[in-house]
């Protein structure tokens, strides 16, 4: 392949996709990947007064689990999902107090809310090697602090895993962020996806799943969700999990559903830990904000391994160099599915 600069599906982004300079998983794996270690884990059980109140907790309850949270002075112990405030958070739930603005210097408040999700009482039960039945939980959380913080505009839900990526901890945990405000990101491609429905009078991600299923950036599917590696991929080995049926929210998935997307997070997860030695990476959800109608979004998972340095160029460029093609990446994600 030469190389070629291509765009976005819907978002006007261009990626260099740079195969003459392309690398290979083993050019990535050489070098051990750095943890995120502190002497004492505060999130492991048994040291949860270290942390702040659980605001909630899955517990397990009759062969089944249950919710609950602690109360100030005291920390409940049997837990298998723990939810907690961050301790230095982005975003506070406080009422918002009145800037002082003008057309250069436009400001809010910083309201909102940060939170925690524990993910498991054992410290290494990441996607990549958890139990499904455990992912389910974490993916049932999810769903729950949706809805519990559906006064806020928009709700993030992300996961940095190792140093590199922005974890200080290494324990099993992601994070929840609430703001006052939608996300650029997400603005761009909630108006993009509705330009498409006025031209196309369609899902311009229920036409990417169709075209994706069939070509060479195609990774995994089960009955529910597909993995591929996106056509304009910014990120050496990133990919994406979407629902094959058109929803715009995680609160839209149903029983099987959230059991098969927790299976397609182990298996897919489990392909890019053998290949590349376990790597740094971040994901971050993209659903519809919470208020407003925004049926034609489509929700999807983005994952984005850190194999690779945004330096000058695409700092003053916002243009990206990825130097493993989309195509090669998901010929070896594919070849080493684990069996789940």
């Amino acid at each position: 392949m030469s190389n070629e600069i291509r765009k976005d599906y819907i978002l006007d982004r261009w990626v260099i996709i740079a195969s003459e300079r392309a690398k290979r998983p083993t050019d990535y794996s050489g070098k051990p990947h750095e943890r995120a270690e502190t002497k004492t884990c505060p999130f492991c059980p048994g040291n949860e007064k270290m942390t702040p109140p659980a605001f909630l907790l899955y517990l397990p309850s009759d062969g089944g689990i249950k919710r609950a949270k602690d109360s100030e002075g005291r920390r409940v112990r049997n837990w298998v999902v723990r939810c907690i405030p961050n301790l230095y958070p982005a975003l506070t739930p406080r009422k918002p107090v009145a800037l002082v603005e003008d057309e250069l210097h436009r400001r809010r408040d910083g309201v909102g809310a940060h939170g925690v999700i524990i993910e498991s009482p054992n410290h290494d039960e990441h996607p990549n090697n958890a139990r499904p039945e455990q992912i389910e939980l974490v993916v049932q959380t999810y769903s729950d602090l949706l809805k519990d913080l559906s006064r806020w505009e928009y709700v993030s839900i992300f996961r940095n895993h190792r140093k590199e990526a922005g974890a200080s901890l290494s324990h099993a945990h992601s994070q929840i962020i609430a703001t006052p405000k939608v996300p650029r990101r997400i603005s761009d491609e909630l108006a993009a996806s509705r330009r498409w429905l006025k031209r196309k009078d369609g899902c311009p991600y229920c036409e990417i799943i169709q075209k994706e299923r069939d070509s060479t950036r195609f990774i995994f599917e089960n009955r529910s969700f597909i993995a591929f590696a996106p056509w304009a991929s910014i990120y050496p080995f990133e990919f994406w999990l979407l629902p094959k049926k058109h929803q715009h929210t995680l609160l839209q998935l149903r029983g099987k559903e959230k059991k098969e997307f927790s299976r397609a997070l182990r298996t897919c997860f489990g392909s890019l830990a053998t290949i590349l030695n376990d790597p740094p990476y971040s994901f971050g959800f993209h659903i519809a904000p919470n208020h407003g109608q925004h049926e034609y979004f489509h929700w999807h998972l983005e994952v984005y391994p850190k194999l690779s340095i945004q330096a000058g160029f695409e700092n003053s460029t916002d243009m990206f160099i990825n130097v493993t093609p989309p195509e090669v990446a998901a010929q070896s994600l594919k070849e080493l599915l684990p069996h789940i």
